[in-house]
Parts: C-alpha cells; sequence; structure tokens
C-alpha cells in the first residue's frame, strides 16, 4: 500500500507539473509556433509546378470545421492549376455525399475517391495499391495544419515522393476586438474583460496544445512502428 500511495503521489506530481507547464505556456507564443511547425511541408526541397491531382485527406464529419477547411483549400488548388481532385476518406453514407456535392459547388467535377484505410498510415498504403502510378506524379496533398507533417511522411515512406503538402488554415479576423466605447450593460460593478489575450488567445493556446501534444505523440509513435 504504501509503494502505491507514492506511485500515485508521483503520477500527481507529474500532471500537476504538466498542467503549471501548459498554463505557462498559454501566455506565451510558443503554442502557436509549435502548431505552425507542423503545419509546414516537410518535403522542402520538393518543388511542385505541374501537379496532377489535389489529395485531400478527409477524416472528420460533415459539416465540421477541419472537413470543410480542407475541402474549401482543395477546391482552391484544383482550379488553380485545373487539375482533379482525389479524396482519401472512409467509405459513410454521408461524409462522402456531402464533400463531393460542396466540391461540385466550387466547380469541381473530376473527383476520385480512395476509400480504404481507416489511419494515415494504412491509407498511404492503399493509396499506392489502388494508384501506383501516382507514385511518379506530381501530388499537392492537403490536411489539417496539424496533419501535414505526419502524412506526408506517410506517403514517402510507402513510396510518394514527388508531393507537398498544403495546410488548411482559416483565415485569421481583421477587426478590432476591443471593448472600448461599447455599451454592453450588465452588471456595472464587475469590470469587462478589455485583454483579448485573456479572452480569445489564452484559451486558443491551450486548445492548441493539446492538438499539438497529441500529434507529437502520434509521430513519436508512427516513428517507433516505422511507418515514417
Amino acid at each position: 500500500m504504501k509503494r502505491l500511495a507514492i506511485i500515485i503521489k508521483v503520477i500527481f506530481f507529474t500532471l500537476g507539473i504538466l498542467f503549471f507547464m501548459m498554463i505557462a505556456l498559454a501566455f506565451t507564443s510558443a503554442p502557436f509556433y509549435m502548431h505552425f511547425r507542423l503545419g509546414q511541408n516537410p518535403n522542402e526541397d520538393v518543388e511542385i509546378s505541374d501537379p496532377r491531382q489535389v489529395v485531400m485527406f478527409g477524416g472528420a464529419g460533415m459539416p465540421s470545421e477541419d472537413n470543410l477547411m480542407r475541402l474549401y483549400h482543395t477546391a482552391a488548388l484544383a482550379r488553380h492549376f485545373e487539375v482533379p481532385v482525389l479524396l482519401v476518406h472512409p467509405e459513410d453514407s454521408l461524409c462522402q455525399a456531402e464533400m463531393t456535392r460542396l466540391l461540385r459547388q466550387g466547380d469541381i467535377d473530376s473527383i476520385l475517391y480512395m476509400t480504404e484505410g481507416a489511419n494515415t498510415r494504412s491509407q498511404a498504403l492503399e493509396l499506392m495499391a489502388q494508384y501506383p502510378k501516382l507514385a511518379e506524379e506530381q501530388l499537392i496533398v492537403v490536411t489539417s495544419p496539424e496533419h501535414v507533417r505526419r502524412t506526408i511522411k506517410c506517403l514517402n515512406k510507402v513510396g510518394f515522393q514527388n508531393v507537398i503538402g498544403k495546410a488548411a488554415y482559416p483565415a485569421t479576423v481583421d477587426f478590432d476586438l476591443s471593448l472600448k466605447k461599447q455599451k454592453l450593460g450588465g452588471n456595472e460593478s464587475i469590470p469587462s474583460v478589455e485583454s483579448v489575450k485573456m479572452r480569445y488567445t489564452f484559451f486558443n493556446y491551450l486548445k492548441l496544445e493539446i492538438t499539438c501534444l497529441r500529434e507529437y505523440c502520434a509521430l513519436a509513435y508512427y516513428r517507433i512502428k516505422g511507418w515514417i
């Protein structure tokens, strides 16, 4: 029992330190740059001048923020380069149809599908098995920012070398979030929180830390497994 109590104390002490570090980091710009780095194309030496397809890796529901952002960037790239879209997404009764509908609304008519695989590794293997000729083509891969590095590394591992990653970043707001000179009413004895950093940035960075921590664990697991 004494040993168990010591183990529990160590666990809670470690979690406490981790929680404190996450709170402290949320007051800095570190989470932003962690997330930004994950969204950078890892194949910096690969130049794509004449892509043959835009490959979108899905996985979220429809509608969802992740898939809507990916579809937006996918459609824009496909229109710009005038190339077909290849949707990599598990087959289901709703998401694929909804994604197809939105792409067609964005004037994308040529759409292919790869519906096998349940994680990035299996999807990369199935993509090579079903479309082996794409290994020799230039491809642009669209996915969420935190998944870019893992997705491209998985594709490289199975034989796709002429690929670059495109992170589906949302646009940032461009207006004043200040509360000054705004009539808000309510209990005037409670001061308004004027700091935008406390109202938005702090909590957004906390969410980014969780996202990045999950992805770093996934990257470590994939590396140990020899998938990247």
